[in-house]
């Protein structure tokens, strides 16, 4: 009797102490689960040759996002690990069997949903790329049901469950040997640059000898190439702009010669008031005859004002000539252009130096009253406005976000060279315990503003369908002070979605 009794004592005991080590257990493998699970989606990229074997040592390094397809469908947007969720994007480098693991955020802003990662692709035996690839096919959150049972039924259609983005494939180059037949001696350096490649791709072009430049990555199909050489001083020579067709696997040779850069000068017109104050000029140059849109050779200087409205940019090539100025009160008039955006003066510009006056009109001083949904003054709001100078009749930039020079990028380090300049701060103002933001110095044509706080944002305007949006709008008078009252709400009460 009393060895059933221990029994009866010690059955209970181990059942106690056997669950608690399954607790114990289960809390392990939760914690391990939840440490070592990324809190955002990774996709898995993979690079291939041309004959599907996999490329090792390849450098993935994720650019951009774009969203999901459905009602809300935007362009691209920049990688801002600020506003994504902290998702950072290093560059990848891929493994033996080709796979980079590329982290990316959920979200590309508020709740739309990341659908297609923009890439670029660097390995030093192939032509560089810059892919897109989906990433996400499930139907944004809060989809009807019908779009995801149809997403469910083409997934098994295509026998595939699980989302896995195409292979990259690099190509094997075309061969370009650049000959600068008069170039200058030791002390002076020689680059080149050839249209569709971008200007800090590292380890595409050798020196096998002075004054020659040789790549193998060069990506089949018409080209422009032109030859740069730095001399000791720091100016810059150049070539003309050569064309030719590039095919893989073939050794195109391009003989040049270069000529000294021209100098443009100048001043504002007589609008301005002297002294000039926070001046500053850009000039962008393109080569005559081509294509902007084909990313030709180009080259961007920048000079600042004197305090008597004069400027002086040295060694530029010859081609279309587009600039732009600023100071304070004033900024450069609108040259010709198909949009409501602002455009840069035109000249052509020949080895001649030119000589050029640069017609100039007032901006706004904009004061904005930054309140919460209470009606109470916010503090530390930042009020941000962006206006774009298109070159080229392609690409845009914020003014005066450019002030950099061409010559610096090739002469500088990959690792310190930037793709765009710094903020400009006449176009922001940050509020004071007032809840008064202070944008002093703005275009007249400017229309429209954000801004940025960690918890409250403008209400979300527009459409799904057309893309919601945050921004207020507005009309300047230019030369004048011009108010606006504006009311911002919790940000997590009405969070912009697809649906």
């Amino acid at each position: 009797m009393g060895h059933l009794e221990v029994l009866e004592i010690v059955k209970p005991f181990k059942r106690r102490s056997m669950l608690a080590g399954v607790t114990v257990l289960l809390t392990i493998v939760i914690v391990v689960f939840i440490t070592k699970v990324p809190m955002h989606p990774v996709a898995y990229v993979r690079v291939l040759n041309e004959a599907g074997v996999p490329v090792a040592g390849a450098v993935v390094f994720p650019e951009g996002l774009r969203t999901k397809p459905g009602p809300y469908v935007s362009g691209w947007y920049g990688w801002r690990t600020a506003t994504n969720g902290g998702v950072a994007n290093p560059p990848v480098t891929t493994d033996g069997e080709g796979y980079a693991r590329v982290p990316y955020p959920k979200y590309v802003f508020e709740r739309i949903e990341t659908g297609t990662l923009c890439l670029s692709v660097n390995h030093p035996d192939f032509v560089p790329d810059r892919p897109e690839r989906v990433v996400a096919t499930a139907p944004p959150s809060g989809a009807p049901w019908q779009i995801r049972v149809n997403a469910l039924l083409n997934q098994i259609r295509r026998k595939s469950l699980i989302a896995r983005p195409d292979p990259i494939v690099l190509k094997k180059g075309a061969v370009l040997v650049v000959q600068v037949r008069n170039a200058a001696g030791p002390g002076s350096r020689v680059f080149a640059q050839v249209s569709g490649v971008a200007a800090h791709l590292t380890n595409f072009w050798s020196n096998p000898e002075p004054g020659v430049l040789v790549t193998r990555r060069l990506a089949a199909g018409p080209r422009t190439v032109r030859a740069v050489q730095v001399d000791t001083d720091g100016l810059a020579w150049f070539s003309d702009a050569e064309s030719f067709t590039a095919v893989a696997g073939q050794t195109n040779e391009v003989p040049v010669d270069l000529k000294r850069g021209a100098t443009v000068s100048g001043q504002l017109d007589s609008t301005v008031p002297r002294p000039v104050k926070n001046g500053r000029v850009v000039a962008h140059v393109w080569p005559q005859g081509c294509r902007p849109q084909d990313s030709p050779p180009q080259w961007h200087a920048w000079a600042a004002l004197s305090e008597d409205g004069t400027f002086s940019i040295r060694a530029l090539p010859e081609g279309d000539l587009e600039i732009v100025a600023m100071c304070e009160g004033f900024v450069s008039t609108n040259g010709p252009g198909q949009f409501q955006t602002r455009y840069p003066q035109k000249h052509l510009l020949g080895t001649n130096d030119l000589a050029i006056t640069i017609g100039m009109e007032p901006t706004a001083r904009l004061e904005v009253q930054v309140a919460d949904d209470k009606g109470k003054p916010l503090k530390d709001v930042r009020v941000v406005t962006w206006p774009n100078v298109r070159y080229g009749e392609w690409s845009s930039v914020i003014l005066m976000n450019d002030c950099y020079n061409s010559v610096d990028r090739l002469l500088s380090e990959p690792a310190v060279r930037s793709l765009w300049g710094t903020e400009v701060q006449d176009f922001q103002g940050m509020s004071d315990s007032s809840g008064l933001a202070v944008l002093r110095n703005v275009p007249a044509t400017v229309n429209r503003l954000s801004v940025d706080h960690p918890r409250y944002s403008l209400p979300a305007v527009g459409t799904a369908r057309d893309g919601k949006s945050r921004v207020a709008r507005f009309t300047l008078t230019p030369g004048q002070t011009n108010r606006l009252f504006i009311y911002l709400e919790l940000t997590e009460q009405t969070p912009i979605a697809h649906y």
